[in-house]
């Protein structure tokens, strides 16, 4: 056998024994253990309306809170957001009525 063939068949077998080890180690020693934890994100319940929103003569961001259905103006003057404003508040509960 010449020897550029011996040293393919031994790089295969090799290969072959380490993608092996690596299928069979999870039957081996299942990780049970291991537990996942989530934080939900901070402010996941504000969702943006509108980037662009012009309210009483300033233009910034208008924001709903999804937990109560508050909607809120945040204006922005030169890149720097202010205090947000209450604009109205949703009732999302009518809309299970029959309509009028």
């Amino acid at each position: 056998m010449p020897r550029a063939d011996w040293s393919v068949k031994a790089i295969l077998l090799t290969i072959a024994v380490f993608l092996g080890m690596i299928a069979f180690r999870p039957m081996l020693d299942p990780l049970t253990d291991v537990q996942a934890q989530a934080q939900p994100a901070r402010f996941d319940h504000v969702l943006i309306l509108s980037t662009m929103f012009l309210y009483r003569g300033q233009q910034g961001l208008l924001v709903m809170d999804r937990r109560n259905g508050n909607v809120w103006f945040i204006a922005k003057k030169e890149d720097v957001f202010q205090d947000p404003v209450f604009v109205i508040r949703m009732q999302w509960e009518k809309l299970d009525q029959e309509p009028r």
